[in-house]
């Protein structure tokens, strides 16, 4: 589910005659940020679905190919922010597939490392560069110098997971 229209200024404005604690601007730009964050999102696993992948697969793979070292398991599922079990059956497909494989830790044998696999790797390079491509068709409309902004502003976002649940 995604919010597919922003809501007018009149709504904004009602809204925060209603709740005194909403900044109508932060809210706007909230909005801005989710919807773009959901449609960039959707769109990765709309070409990523081309290839028969789906994006958490597709994150795996990303993130073993940076590593020069098969990656424990719960080191992926922290990196990929989902739990054990979620990843682990995530790695079970990608096994069967023999898009990855399980190593175990030769230091601590309760540990299992994942690896990726020669077919993992060339799929990886078969769908990186119409990812990069989509990219660039996205973000053709900034210059350099916006690009350059919108990496400065968006990494000023506070992002810390633990805001989710805050109580304020």
């Amino acid at each position: 589910m995604m919010l597919k229209e922003m809501p007018s200024y009149q709504t904004l404005l009602e809204k925060s005659g209603q709740y005194p604690e909403m900044d109508m601007l932060v809210t706007e730009a909230y909005l801005h940020v989710l919807r773009t964050g959901c449609t960039l999102h959707r769109c990765a696993e709309r070409r990523l679905a081309l290839h028969g992948l789906s994006y958490g697969r597709f994150l795996v793979m990303v993130l073993l190919s940076h590593e020069a070292e098969p990656l424990p398991v719960c080191r992926l599922a922290e990196l990929s922010s989902v739990s054990y079990p979620t990843i682990s059956a995530l790695l079970s497909g990608m096994v069967r597939e023999g898009l990855v494989e399980r190593v175990q830790d030769e230091k601590d044998r309760r540990v299992v490392r994942i690896a990726l696999k020669e077919e993992g790797r060339s799929m990886l390079n078969a769908v990186l560069p119409g990812m990069f491509t989509h990219h660039g068709a996205v973000l053709a409309g900034l210059t350099r110098d916006e690009l350059v902004s919108l990496i400065a502003l968006l990494s000023k976002v506070r992002l810390d997971p633990d805001l989710c649940v805050a109580e304020y």
